[in-house]
């Protein structure tokens, strides 16, 4: 008996082979013929694996700041999809095919895990079959076709379920007579009768391994399969995090049965999982919970209230995924198995076969507990139920086999090759129009066919931007937004050619429209339609278009006639802010040739300023150069006026990129023409300002004194009429120089002494100069620059206000504390300065310091709501409910 038993399992382990297989050359065939693109969600995952295998050439594993950022590369969806695709391209290269090939893994897992599951509460006949609808399921192939988290995250889901089915049957288990009957087939009625007989009487409920008595002392598999669900839960939800929309349900069923049952034991186990999970995807979680939470409500309320998705209290929400439930399975799979069921039950009182009522149970709270959650979900879309459709299969495939014997083969064969059929005609133009209306009938829902025309011009778009700057990185700015041509996919492409070209979506706030126009030296416009641009901001893109198209700042570089037969254009900005050649001859050291600035200036007002450097291209590429207008009576200067103009930064404003040039290119000198604004602060002391300039090296710290050509400006005494320097450069003036980057950085922090009523223009302002600076580099500049200068001077207030604001943005907990502390002792006065002490503090999960921290805020104002709040979030982390409780009263005052 034990060899016939390993003969059938060996025989149903090759037809599960067998099915992967099929369905893996069925998808590649699919991706061999498909020449599209990438859409927006689709492309940003692909950059988003090229990130983590680029982070991962050179991995330090026994650094935390390495690992805080690793974790930092994906900060508001789960990365483990993207780390576990860094294998496949580093076997078969970057692509948007080769990518996809992570889907055979995650095929594999998914039907492993089906099967298992078939078999453990059904037999091997039922987990095949289920297997087999998996692949078949135009809910699942649909997603399998497309680089999305929803296909991986239903293989993991799937797995972690099964893992909970184990440990679940794991209860009490003390012999081989407790597992479910391992049935070949249920329409073999002799078979089965004669085993049913021996063990269950014609029980219509089994004491299976399902239902277990609380008595059983824990056997050591349940310990085993508590860790593996513990495991296969945290590595879900490093997938996705909307894992728990669909495991809720299950693992609070037992929670409850166990408490029921008082079986103690047991919950321990399962706590224990659950803290594991934690375990698993805590390093995540922890690193990025602030943009986890803040990103969810865009992701979630904001996308349904854009989408018209029904609101919760509408009849649609709590049907919507019902009504697209034809769609996910298709009327054969879904119907003829229901008649299956129908005409069991109705024969039931005369059959010899077993209604698995426990299975059916345990797979019914799975599944409606997962509808009921994803429907109280505002934010509907089909791909976000699919985890749910692999259980359904296995329902579905369990109904196929209680057909009638007689011609119940001929019923599963006949229903499994329509759905082969049905797939063929969903994802392959065959047919025509005839046989696409007839698959509609039969499985409705949107069809996938590979594109097959005229390959998109996205690599010919990067190509010529590298083409036009060798050396340099670049931010191409993108107006349309449709499925073909967006800032996701354009950036995969340049992220393709080792990084050197950023997509990114501007033109979306009409406000901001000149500072966009005057930031970015490139941009691409469309004609026709131009896709998903909400009403609110097709005002500012039509004006974005209108300054590009008509204005006499860009002039257009290339046109391409799309597949649709709309026209795509480049545009490259007339005067570049950074032109670089190579010299002739190398450099030692990096020099400044020369200077050209205005001659007077007012205070509070952009100041246009060119400098020309010379020098080494790695010198070049790592440097900082910080530049000190300084007033040469400072010791005559009154109090309240400032005697110099700051414009530190790096060289090129660290846009310098080695592109695919060779090394031996790089062994001569480079010149860069760096066209950029200064700003004067609107408290400089008139007179003139000459020139001083220090370089440093970011990567050794090395700094040299750099030689400056004999230039002045003068600061003329005029009231400031124009903006201050808290928002520079907001204004519709598109002459008027853009500042660099730091320098803004620099300015917003000037406001951070006033709390919340100067962190407005600050939250305004970081997301768009962040699209400028796709990487934020700026901000590692801004710190690098601080800390010198805070060297120099350590009591500056300013300076120290900068710098933390620098390491907040970076999200780096250590350093940016240190700054804070530094902060509040300079400004001691101030409940703020310790207010954001306070609130890095709870950002890194230290409750306890964060409320040592308000001590002295409470002290200067006990009821600013500011400190009253923090102080509550600071209490309820450490479980003081009732203080916690008074404390966040004070949240109906604050005025956000």
């Amino acid at each position: 008996m034990a060899q016939q038993h390993r003969d059938s399992e060996g025989k149903s382990l090759l037809v599960l082979g067998i099915i992967w297989l099929l369905g893996a050359i069925s998808d590649r065939l699919w991706f061999a013929l498909d020449r599209s693109v990438p859409a927006w969600d689709q492309a940003d995952y692909l950059t988003s694996t090229l990130k983590y295998l680029q982070a991962l050439q050179h991995p330090q594993w026994f650094s935390g700041e390495w690992w805080t950022n690793f974790w930092l590369l994906s900060t508001k969806i789960p990365p483990l999809a993207y780390i576990l695709t860094v294998p496949f391209l580093r076997v078969f290269g970057t692509g948007v095919d080769r990518a996809t090939l992570v889907h055979l893994l995650f095929s594999a897992i998914l039907l492993a895990s089906v099967y298992s599951l078939g078999v453990q509460l059904f037999n091997r006949q039922v987990g095949l079959w289920a297997a087999a609808i998996c692949v078949l399921l135009p809910g699942l192939y649909r997603f399998r076709l497309q680089f999305l988290l929803d296909y991986p995250l239903t293989a993991a889901i799937t797995f972690a379920f099964y893992c909970l089915t184990m440990w679940k049957a794991s209860e009490g288990r003390s012999s081989a007579t407790d597992s479910v009957t391992d049935v070949t087939d249920v329409t073999d009625r002799t078979q089965l009768k004669e085993r049913t007989n021996k063990k269950y009487k014609f029980s219509p409920s089994p004491p299976s391994s399902l239902s277990p008595s609380p008595t059983l002392p824990l056997c050591p598999s349940s310990f085993f399969w508590a860790i593996a669900f513990g495991i296969s839960l945290g590595l879900s939800i490093l997938v996705k995090h909307t894992t728990v929309l669909f495991l809720f349900t299950p693992i609070l069923w037992l929670a409850v049965g166990a408490v029921r049952q008082k079986a103690w034991g047991r919950l321990g186990q399962l706590t224990g999982a659950l803290l594991l999970s934690v375990a698993v995807f805590g390093p995540w979680a922890k690193t990025n919970w602030l943009l986890i939470l803040t990103g969810g409500k865009r992701a979630t309320v904001d996308s349904a209230i854009a989408e018209g998705d029904p609101g919760i209290n509408t009849i649609d929400a709590w049907i919507y995924y019902g009504k697209h439930l034809p769609e996910h399975i298709s009327w054969p799979l879904l119907l003829i198995p229901l008649v299956g069921l129908i005409l069991y039950w109705r024969r039931r009182q005369d059959s010899s076969s077993i209604l698995h009522i426990n299975s059916c149970r345990w797979l019914a709270v799975f599944w409606v507990g997962a509808y009921l959650i994803n429907s109280l979900n505002i934010n509907k879309d089909d791909r976000y139920v699919i985890p749910y459709l692999p259980v359904l299969s296995i329902f579905l495939a369990y109904c196929l086999t209680l057909w009638p014997s007689r011609w119940g083969r001929q019923i599963r064969w006949g229903t499994i090759g329509l759905a082969i059929l049905t797939m063929l005609f969903h994802i392959l133009p065959l047919g025509g129009a005839f046989g696409h209306s007839l698959v509609q009938i039969i499985s409705p829902g949107n069809s996938n066919y590979p594109y097959l025309g005229k390959e998109w011009p996205h690599r010919e778009v990067i190509a010529e931007i590298i083409d036009r700057e060798p050396y340099l990185q670049s931010t191409l700015g993108v107006l349309p937004s449709t499925p073909e041509i967006n800032q996701h996919n354009l950036n995969f492409y340049g992220a393709l050619a080792n990084f050197q070209v950023y997509g990114r979506q501007v033109g979306t706030n009409l406000k901001q429209v000149p500072q966009d126009v005057r930031s970015l030296s490139w941009f691409v416009t469309k004609s026709g339609p131009q896709g998903s641009i909400r009403e609110r901001i097709k005002k500012a893109q039509n004006a974005a278009v209108t300054a590009i198209e008509k204005g006499d700042k860009f002039q257009l570089e290339k046109t391409w006639i799309l597949p649709d037969f709309t026209n795509l254009n480049l545009y490259r900005k007339r005067v570049q802010p950074v032109e670089i050649q190579p010299l002739n001859e190398a450099r030692l050291q990096v020099q400044l040739d020369g200077v050209t600035v205005a001659g007077k200036a007012v205070p509070g007002v952009a100041l246009p300023v060119t400098y020309t450097w010379s020098g080494p291209w790695q010198q070049l590429q790592s440097g900082l150069v910080l530049v000190t207008w300084q007033n040469q009576q400072s010791g005559d200067i009154p109090p309240g006026q400032t005697f110099r103009i700051l414009h530190d930064r790096a060289i090129a404003q660290a846009t310098l990129h080695p592109g695919m040039l060779e090394a031996d290119k790089f062994a001569v000198g480079f010149r860069v023409v760096d066209r950029t604004a200064m700003l004067p602060p609107a408290n400089i002391a008139p007179g003139t300002y000459n020139l001083q300039a220090t370089y440093l090296n970011r990567k050794t710290a090395e700094t040299y004194p750099i030689n400056v050509p004999a230039v002045s400006v003068k600061i003329e005494a005029e009231p400031l009429d124009m903006r201050s320097q808290a928002e520079p450069g907001n204004d519709d003036n598109t002459d008027k120089p853009e500042l660099d980057l730091v320098t803004q950085l620099r300015a917003m922090a000037v406001n951070l002494p006033k709390g919340l009523p100067g962190l407005e223009p600050v939250f305004e302002q970081i997301g768009r100069i962040n699209q400028y600076d796709p990487i934020q580099d700026y901000t590692v500049q801004a710190e690098q620059a601080l800390e010198y200068r805070l060297q120099q001077e350590p009591n500056n207030l300013e300076l120290a206000y900068a710098l933390a604001f620098s390491r907040v943005l970076q999200q780096n907990v250590k350093s940016a504390i240190a700054a804070l502390e530094k902060v509040t002792q300079l400004d001691s006065k101030n409940p703020y300065a310790y207010a954001y002490l306070a609130f890095v503090h709870l950002y890194g999960w230290h409750p306890k310091a964060a409320q040592t921290a308000l001590k002295p805020a409470l002290a200067l104002n006990s009821n600013l709501p500011e400190i009253r709040v923090l102080n509550g979030v600071a209490e309820l982390m450490q479980g003081n409910l009732i203080q916690a409780w008074q404390d966040l009263q004070y949240l109906k005052k604050l005025k956000i």
